[in-house]
């Protein structure tokens, strides 16, 4: 699929915003089309870029509660883990020292069309701060 560059017009405030209606999506707040934000969210991963994505998913783990780590982490994070992986395992790991929340996300995680180099280290976070991830 080709890059739609709306994604790239979207502010902070913007993100914020996707980020928390697709999780009160998942709690179950009625909504007009139900499912509507989690089909943009599939979307966002094939048609934004990779930081608009890792921008995405910071936000929703900063408004999720332990229920949504999940999605999270079975969602955008492998897809973004599964095509970026080179890329942002490294903000992963700094993300997941600094963010107790984050890091507690990432057991959510498999390995999803990741390389085994970057999966190992996602293996190793789970590892690390088996507090944070169980």
């Amino acid at each position: 699929m080709p890059l739609d560059e709306r994604w790239d017009r979207l502010t902070p405030a913007a993100w914020d915003a996707f980020a928390q209606s697709w999780i009160a999506e998942l709690r179950g707040a009625p909504s007009d089309a139900k499912n509507d934000v989690s089909l943009s969210v599939t979307m966002m991963g094939f048609t934004a870029r990779p930081e608009q994505q890792w921008r995405f998913i910071l936000a929703a783990v900063a408004h999720a509660s332990e229920d949504e780590f999940g999605d999270i982490g079975a969602g955008p994070v492998e897809h973004l883990l599964g095509w970026h992986g080179e890329e942002y395992i490294g903000p992963v790991e700094r993300q997941a020292e600094s963010d107790p929340k984050f890091a507690r996300m990432l057991a959510g995680v498999w390995k999803y069309m990741m390389s085994d180099e970057v999966w190992a280290r996602v293996e190793a976070l789970k590892e690390r701060f088996p507090n944070r991830g169980e």
